[in-house]
């Protein structure tokens, strides 16, 4: 395995990948479609066994969550915040953003809630994807400065299970009223991802500025395409390879490699039980 940004993984060399289309949805298309169930996109810890997660399962959750999205309202333009340690779950809610038209906002889960809260206001976020409770209890602390922001969907449900605000909502939840959608009106994802363009903003990226306060840079999907296939071209991963990113894609370099190199190279990722854990689930 080679860490880049700290993922350890084993090297490749070779051609950078084939086009796979000019948007990361496209490329995940491409993925599915060449290897469906028979190959994994990823691999995560649970109580110390590794559980597969394939190609097939990574579109499914995409297109159901991004169906989901459009369902309470996601639309054209919007920014989906995402909170979370590394988990499939992360990168399904930030293709299911640029999927559905819009764009993902990712945040360093250790952000305190005024933190998160400034990011969110500079985003202009109407909807969230959260790991746990207390990335949600984070946002609900600050409601009050987010007037836009509508839903907060989470992917652990511990601790969560006796709270009634009608902000929140399961992620599988979510993902039903996205299959419900879909029954409703079929091929609808697939004609809004047939309709993605290279020159879409689908990222609002964290970079630290002179004043000490976190920014946020645009990406669109052929500024990312671009970093991404820079850094195949001068050093190419193989599909074979196994990749363990330790921190969450929030910055460029993690949008460029855990998520860009993954796409464009077919390779596996691996996800930690936890932060803690990381190294040694690594070796």
């Amino acid at each position: 395995m080679k860490l880049t940004n700290g993922t350890k993984t084993t090297a490749g060399n070779g051609e950078v990948q084939g086009r796979k289309g000019d948007t990361w949805p496209k490329a995940l298309r491409a993925n599915y479609e060449k290897y469906g169930a028979s190959r994994k996109a990823m691999r995560y810890k649970r109580y110390g066994i590794w559980e597969a997660y394939t190609w097939r399962d990574y579109w499914l959750d995409v297109k159901h969550l991004a169906l989901g999205l459009i369902s309470l309202g996601f639309g054209e333009g919007d920014r989906l915040l995402i909170v979370g340690d590394n988990a499939p779950q992360w990168y399904a809610a930030e293709i299911a953003a640029q999927a559905a038209g819009g764009a993902s906002l990712g945040v360093d889960p250790d952000s305190t809630p005024a933190e998160i809260a400034l990011l969110a206001e500079a985003g202009r976020v109407r909807f969230a994807v959260v790991e746990d409770q207390e990335q949600a209890d984070k946002l609900l602390e600050t409601m009050e400065r987010l007037p836009l922001l509508e839903k907060i969907v989470y992917w652990r449900r511990k601790g969560l299970a006796h709270y009634r605000d009608e902000a929140l909502m399961e992620y599988g939840e979510a993902l039903e009223l996205g299959k419900g959608l879909d029954a409703e009106r079929p091929g609808l994802f697939e004609k809004n991802v047939e309709a993605g363009n290279a020159d879409d903003v689908c990222a609002l990226v964290c970079t630290s500025g002179t004043s000490g306060r976190p920014k946020l840079a645009m990406h669109t999907a052929r500024t990312l395409r671009a970093g991404a296939d820079e850094l195949l071209r001068l050093h190419a991963w193989k599909e074979e390879e196994n990749v363990v990113p330790l921190l969450p894609p929030v910055w460029i370099t993690g949008q460029w490699l855990a998520v860009g190199c993954h796409l464009l190279s077919g390779c596996t990722l691996n996800f930690a039980e936890s932060p803690e854990t990381a190294q040694r689930d690594a070796g």
